[in-house]
């Protein structure tokens, strides 16, 4: 009796072991897909251009979808503002692009002309 009780004890003890593995796997499964940040984060490192392609895809298709349907005819005046509204676009453009240049060069200009210097020009530290 007593050895067929500790036998019964071993097998139970066995069977707790494997349903706690079991779960342990069945619980880390269910981490992983509910872990949908993860998953993406992953989906986009491993297949960057898919992913640029259907962000693209997807943007044509929402811009067809979305655009404005009424179209009024165009008249000359429309059309002379849409060509200035291009060179202004350019041309704010390539001021941006300038920008950056033309700070540092009026800064240099500004300095050389206005700003003090720390010692006067015959004692230096």
């Amino acid at each position: 009796m007593a050895a067929e009780q500790r036998q019964n004890l071993e097998v139970l003890s066995a069977r707790i072991a494997a349903s706690r593995v079991a779960v342990a796997s069945e619980l880390a499964n269910l981490r992983y897909r509910l872990d949908v940040p993860s998953r993406v984060k992953e989906s986009v490192l491993s297949k960057p251009l898919a992913w640029l392609g259907g962000s693209l895809g997807a943007g044509f298709v929402a811009s067809i979808f979305l655009k404005r349907r009424h179209r009024r005819p165009r008249t000359e005046k429309a059309e002379k503002s849409a060509k200035k509204a291009w060179w202004s676009v350019l041309l704010g453009g390539a001021f941006t692009l300038a920008r950056p240049a033309l700070q540092n060069w009026a800064l240099r200009e500004f300095q050389a002309r206005f700003a003090q210097p720390k010692y006067p020009q015959d004692k230096h530290p």
